[in-house]
C-alpha cells in the first residue's frame, strides 16, 4: 500500500484526534506516536507498545527514538533498546515517499552507534524482508531463527544476531552477558507500502 505524503499527513492528522490523550506525552514523542499510528495497520497493538515500552524506556534511557526531519516534518524514525540483558533495534519507520533514498541506513548507523554494537538484536516480518535485505547484507547481520505469528498472525518473523555478548559500553561500564533473548516487542518495521 502506497501512501502519498499528503494522505500520509491527513492520516497524522487523524491519528492525532484519535490519539487526545497522547496529550500526557511530550510533543516530540507524541509527534512520533502519531507518526507510527497510521503506518502500523498491519501491526496491532502498536500504540499500546509504544506507551507501555517506548515512552518509560525514553524516560529511563533503555530506549533511543531517532527523528528524522525534512522540511521541518517528520519523515522517518528508529527505536533502539539497551537494557543489560539485549541490545535492539525495535522498529524503524519511513515515509512512503521517502523510501529507496538511504535513510534506512542513516537510521541504522545512529541506532547502532547509540547502541555500541554491530550485531543488535532485530526482527523483521516475512512481507518487509525483501525491503531489508541490503542493509541486513551491508552491515553482514546473521539470520538467527524464524518464528510464526509471534506479531502477526500466521506471519513469519524473521530474527537476526539474537545470541551475541553484551559487551562492555564505554558510557555505562556495564558487564559481558551472554543470553539468547527474544523480547516480545515490535521487531524492525518499515511500513508504508508493500515492501518496506
Amino acid at each position: 500500500m502506497s501512501i502519498s505524503m499528503s494522505r500520509l499527513g491527513s492520516r497524522i492528522s487523524q491519528a492525532h484526534l484519535q490519539l487526545d490523550r497522547t496529550s500526557d506525552l511530550d510533543p516530540s514523542v507524541a509527534e512520533a506516536l502519531a507518526f507510527i499510528v497510521p503506518l502500523s495497520a498491519d501491526y496491532p497493538g502498536i500504540e499500546l507498545w509504544f506507551r507501555t515500552k517506548v515512552v518509560p524506556g525514553l524516560m529511563d534511557g533503555t530506549r533511543y527514538l531517532h527523528r528524522v526531519e525534512r522540511e521541518g516534518q517528520l519523515v522517518g524514525l528508529g527505536i533502539a533498546k539497551l537494557d543489560p540483558f539485549e541490545r535492539k533495534i525495535c522498529t524503524v519507520r519511513i515515509a512512503p515517499t521517502y523510501m529507496g533514498r538511504g535513510m534506512g541506513l542513516r537510521i541504522f548507523d545512529s541506532l547502532l552507534k547509540w547502541l555500541g554494537t554491530d550485531r543488535p538484536h532485530l526482527t523483521v516480518n516475512e512481507t518487509k524482508l525483501h525491503a531489508f535485505e541490503r542493509i541486513f547484507d551491508w552491515y553482514g547481520f546473521n539470520l538467527t531463527s524464524v518464528q510464526q505469528g509471534v506479531y502477526v498472525p500466521n506471519c513469519s518473523e524473521y530474527a537476526y544476531n539474537e545470541a551475541f555478548n553484551v559487551s562492555e559500553r564505554k558510557d555505562t561500564g556495564s558487564t559481558d552477558y551472554n543470553f539468547n533473548n527474544i523480547d516480545q516487542d515490535f521487531g524492525l518495521r518499515v511500513l508504508g507500502q508493500n515492501h518496506q
